[in-house]
């Protein structure tokens, strides 16, 4: 097969930056690469919000930067902070224009799509060819647990036997979720626990007051990308009606179809990820009575009234279905997120709580 006749997958480069709490991480990487022993696949793990992807890029973007990589290792800056490509340079122009025939992307047709067998085996033949400019083939996979079983073990037979100056990104919120023989042959970079006080630094004067970011990083497990997000795209407030839509269905008073199909039209992992919050702050109160312990601060008087009226049993069956249910969307498997939410919302419907006669 020639160069010609594989089809590379472009798309419009989009501006890529490495964030202060990925500096750690970063010095890693280009001190690897300084010392010749950048290892051919690299798994970046964490969960969404952590700017993984744009690490990812960027880094592609130094290496396929003529002027970076011609730099000698005395003369390179990957001692700095942060090492820039130059931007102008032939590799960095085609790289920009999403036509860079060293480097090929992976990802799902759709959101919430597999990766198919026909995507890994037409990356495996990008890899069997040799460069076009004499230095990289780069790959980025993301998300790397959107693959199928079949796509997965595919992907492992490159992993074992790699073409010399091949680089493989993997790219995954869920790294528990990949085989264990393709984790086994990555370099893993963490990227789950940031220095809070790097993050809050960051967060903060992007905020409108008097939204905190503390607070705002404790909804979004410490990811600053999710808080920010939270607040530039209304988030909050859809945070707000589905807390408002779990109260109402607990008592009766919403229908559970048409609140599951609102869900359905909103960001699914996202409104699971509240949900599970919300039931696990549910849950802490039932066993322990104190509000301290909630990480929902901003709903504390409607959370005690609840748990109050819940058996805790039915409490742990509501966070076991719901944690299912993340699972079987999040991992890139092709179901039916309108009817998983739909049991959900029949769940707390069930429940069935009586208000209290004044």
């Amino acid at each position: 097969m020639t160069k010609k006749e594989v089809r590379l997958t472009t798309e419009t480069w989009q501006p890529t930056t490495i964030f202060p709490w990925h500096h750690f991480v970063w010095q890693i990487v280009l001190t690897a690469w300084q010392q010749n022993r950048l290892p051919h696949a690299l798994l970046l793990g964490g969960p969404p919000g952590m700017g993984k992807l744009s690490f990812a890029r960027h880094l592609v973007s130094l290496l396929l930067c003529e002027k970076f990589f011609s730099s000698s290792l005395t003369e390179a800056k990957a001692g700095e902070m942060v090492a820039q490509p130059c931007g102008v340079c032939k590799g960095c122009h085609l790289l920009q224009s999403g036509n860079h025939p060293d480097f090929f992307m992976v990802q799902p047709a759709e959101a919430g799509k597999q990766i198919t067998i026909d995507q890994i085996r037409e990356l495996i033949q990008f890899c069997a060819l040799t460069s076009h400019y004499g230095r990289y083939q780069i790959v980025i996979i993301q998300p790397a647990e959107a693959m199928n079983r079949n796509s997965a073990n595919s992907l492992l037979k490159l992993l074992e036997e790699p073409p010399p100056k091949n680089l493989l990104f993997l790219v995954s919120h869920q790294p528990g979720a990949l085989l264990p023989t393709i984790r086994s042959r990555c370099q893993r970079l963490d990227f789950n626990r940031p220095d809070s006080v790097v993050i809050q630094r960051w967060l903060q004067p992007q905020l409108p007051r008097p939204l905190e970011a503390k607070w705002l990083l404790q909804l979004t497990a410490n990811a600053p990308l999710a808080a920010l997000a939270l607040v530039e795209t209304q988030g909050l407030n859809k945070r707000q009606e589905l807390f408002d839509n779990l109260a109402q269905l607990a008592t009766g008073k919403a229908n559970p179809i048409n609140v599951a199909e609102t869900w359905n039209n909103w960001e699914v992992p996202q409104v699971l990820q509240w949900m599970l919050s919300w039931t696990m702050d549910l849950i802490r109160y039932a066993l322990s009575s104190k509000e301290q312990f909630l990480v929902n601060q901003d709903r504390r008087e409607v959370l005690p009234q609840l748990a109050r009226h819940i058996d805790w049993r039915q409490l742990f069956k509501l966070l076991e279905l719901q944690q299912e249910t993340y699972r079987l969307i999040s991992g890139g498997t092709n179901v039916n997120s309108r009817g998983l939410l739909e049991v959900i919302a029949i769940a707390w419907f069930e429940l069935n709580i009586q208000p209290q006669r004044k």
